[in-house]
């Protein structure tokens, strides 16, 4: 039996650019046919709806309200629901998974360091890495090399890419390196849920087993799920 992740995603409580409350977001991921939800909302250095001078714990409670709003929805309607986010390290952009909130807690200015020096951290408490849309051009990315060699994963497959040729030269460089080639919608809204999902060919239930079906090759990268209709 298929089972399908949304492992890019954002929501309007935490990120400024979401467009679409997390209630609202899990309902449309529910209806697209979605078993389970990464939330992912913009980091403390990236896009996040907090002050920039609030204490830290108030910076991470920020980070997760969308996360939590969303789980809240997910328990209630039959969706699972995990918590990672997007850091944005003066260029690229990584989606962080199989860390929480004690982590962030116990690592106050983890939003300053550079990208090896976050890399390396991350990786380092076991979090799984997977490098955002490397080849997106936009006015507030600069040009830079990826790092390879401290990454788990690659976003192959980004439904906010404007241009093809984005992901077809992220699937190029994955196929180059042996990382694991991963989708997702980058959704801010209701239109994109459907797009850009992970199948895995059987259900997990933690993020640790998520993890293992990426890194052991169980899961492969989708663009659309057929049941979704924007």
């Amino acid at each position: 039996m298929d089972f399908y992740v949304q492992t890019h995603l954002h929501t309007s409580e935490t990120s400024r650019c979401g467009e679409d409350s997390a209630k609202a977001m899990m309902r449309a991921c529910k209806r697209a046919g979605y078993d389970l939800v990464v939330v992912t909302d913009h980091f403390m250095n990236a896009n996040i709806r907090v002050n920039p001078f609030a204490r830290w714990p108030e910076k991470v409670d920020a980070l997760m309200k969308g996360y939590r709003a969303a789980k809240a929805e997910g328990d209630r309607i039959g969706l699972a629901v995990f918590f990672g986010w997007e850091t944005y390290t003066g260029g690229p952009e990584y989606l962080t998974y199989g860390l929480g909130e004690d982590f962030l807690l116990d690592h106050p200015g983890i939003d300053r360091l550079g990208a090896r020096e976050y890399l390396r951290a991350v990786r380092r408490a076991g979090g799984f890495v997977c490098h955002a849309h490397p080849f997106r051009e936009a006015c507030y990315i600069p040009h830079f090399t990826p790092i390879t060699d401290e990454m788990d994963a690659i976003e192959v497959f980004n439904a906010g890419n404007a241009d093809p040729a984005w992901n077809h030269k992220a699937l190029a460089l994955a196929e180059r390196t042996g990382l694991v080639q991963m989708a997702g919608a980058d959704a801010h809204d209701l239109s994109r849920v459907g797009y850009g999902a992970m199948r895995l060919d059987a259900p997990v239930a933690t993020m640790d087993e998520l993890i293992a079906a990426l890194r052991e090759g169980r899961a492969r990268a989708v663009e659309k799920l057929s049941a979704f209709e924007p």
